[in-house]
């Protein structure tokens, strides 16, 4: 058995506006203080400490739409993704053993007469990735942002594993259940004979789909859509609502931006 502490940073879009140039001091802050926070919550034992922040965490929010004027996250340049990449490292190196899963970087790169759209999150320990996992499901805001823009993505395996915790991580619409197989990471899973004991969902207003969850502890959902949805952690075992979900140990502070660190001491 192993000591599984988990901060989920609770954040509203609506908070948001179009100018994210801040969001990467804000992040380190709750770095910082849900690092301090997770570790007061081993109390000195062996464990992994997780941290995970939501989809679209570094998008700024602004009016898309080709046809429907609607706020939506604003899709940012190749560079100023790897800016984000060299940011994190940093911040992940003084965080130490603490995981970061660092919620989806929404970017462009060129492509050919076209702009290619992808939708990355990132996972880090130590100063180093342990998994860039991008998102395959459209969710349409490429094409709201731009009409040359296209949505893409990269082959990208939904599952790491820390001092013996197997855990899977799925963007938003990559949970979606199509059928009996269920979402992407349950059907990687299947295909690849892999164990999951804590799933992970970042998302923007979607929710948990019991024929999705392949876990066979925990699943862990991160919205960043302000809605009832929210933040939460489930035995995987279900239902996934609000009278199921297990209680934090520690609420933190509200922070600039309103963000709010959730820690849940769990035994894996």
């Amino acid at each position: 058995m192993a000591t599984l502490v988990v901060g989920l940073l609770r954040v509203n879009k609506n908070n948001f506006g179009a100018d994210s140039s801040n969001r990467m001091a804000e992040f380190g802050l709750a770095v910082q203080q849900a690092n301090s926070a997770l570790k007061a919550q081993m109390g000195g034992a062996p464990g992994v400490r997780l941290l995970v922040a939501p989809e679209y965490y570094w998008s700024g929010y602004g009016e898309i739409g080709q046809h429907v004027k609607q706020q939506g996250p604003l899709a940012m340049s190749r560079a100023s993704k790897h800016d984000i990449y060299s940011g994190l490292k940093k911040i992940s190196s003084r965080a130490g053993s603490l995981v970061l899963v660092a919620g989806s970087i929404f970017y462009t790169k060129p492509n050919g007469q076209r702009t290619a759209a992808l939708n990355v999150c990132p996972v880090l320990r130590n100063g180093q990735f342990l998994l860039k996992a991008y998102k395959d499901f459209d969710d349409g805001s490429a094409g709201k942002n731009s009409k040359n823009f296209d949505y893409d993505t990269k082959d990208s395996n939904p599952y790491f594993k820390v001092d013996g915790v197997r855990l899977g991580l799925e963007v938003c619409g990559d949970h979606n259940a199509y059928g009996a197989k269920g979402g992407k990471l349950k059907k990687w899973a299947a295909a690849h004979g892999k164990s999951v004991d804590v799933q992970i969902l970042i998302s923007d207003s979607n929710f948990v789909q019991s024929n999705s969850v392949v876990a066979t502890k925990y699943v862990v959902q991160c919205d960043i859509g302000g809605t009832a949805a929210g933040i939460a952690v489930y035995p995987a075992g279900g239902p996934y609502g609000a009278a199921n979900q297990i209680g934090a140990s520690a609420v933190g502070g509200s922070q600039v931006n309103g963000a709010v660190v959730h820690c849940y001491k769990l035994t894996v």
